[in-house]
């Protein structure tokens, strides 16, 4: 849904792929892949489903807004779900885990949103229960068949991708990285690291955020 992405990836996603979208803060992780979902019912008359972990889901409905992309409509035709998703306890992992796989299929949706992973798993201490739950979500993503974006966040002070599994079970991972240039001036690059069945772009790729969407300088 995004034509400039769309043009590095010979034409978009492989379909039922599980997309790792990988990031520091700020650097429109969340745009990209609202933008995935609201392409998807408005281009294609896809079905989808958008799961907030990280923020609730007004906010997230009133921030998309100012990019042009009002879900409202959408979801009163049952054509787009925004789970409102909050992970506090081990317990809820599971819950959350059924609610996914029950919007999923009640709407038959074709593409399935995460925001965040990072999130989802805030509340697991032990790495090995973390890369359980990993597996787990990928072999639901597998049996539902969506082509899905699994957004993980990258701390400023780290060059390590989640937990370390999530880039061995993606099918494809694209990193979205800040910084600033020599002129001090804030600039914003896009790199897809690997995407199965695809001769992908191999360059770094600058891009913008404005009221229209992200721009990729292709």
């Amino acid at each position: 849904g995004i034509p400039e992405l769309d043009r590095l990836i010979e034409g978009g996603f492989p379909q039922n792929s599980m997309v790792l979208l990988a990031g520091n803060p700020g650097t429109g992780k969340t745009l990209l892949a609202a933008t995935f979902i609201y392409k998807g019912v408005t281009k294609y008359g896809e079905a989808g489903v958008y799961v907030c972990f990280a923020e609730t889901r007004n906010m997230f409905i009133q921030s998309m807004r100012r990019f042009g992309m009002d879900f409202e409509p959408f979801m009163a035709k049952n054509l787009v779900s925004i789970l409102d998703l909050s992970i506090g306890m081990e317990i809820d992992i599971q819950s959350a885990l059924n609610q996914i796989l029950e919007a999923v299929t009640s709407m038959r949706a074709r593409r399935l949103v995460i925001d965040s992973i990072t999130a989802m798993l805030v509340g697991l201490e032990s790495r090995l229960k973390k890369r359980d739950i990993i597996r787990l979500l990928y072999r639901l993503l597998r049996k539902i068949e969506c082509t899905t974006i699994v957004i993980t966040d990258m701390p400023w002070s780290t060059r390590v991708i989640g937990d370390g599994i999530e880039e061995f079970i993606a099918d494809s991972i694209i990193l979205m990285e800040s910084y600033y240039n020599d002129e001090g001036f804030l600039k914003r690059r896009l790199r897809i690291l690997k995407m199965r069945e695809t001769n992908h772009t191999k360059k770094s790729h600058e891009y913008t955020i404005g009221k229209n969407g992200i721009k990729i300088e292709v």
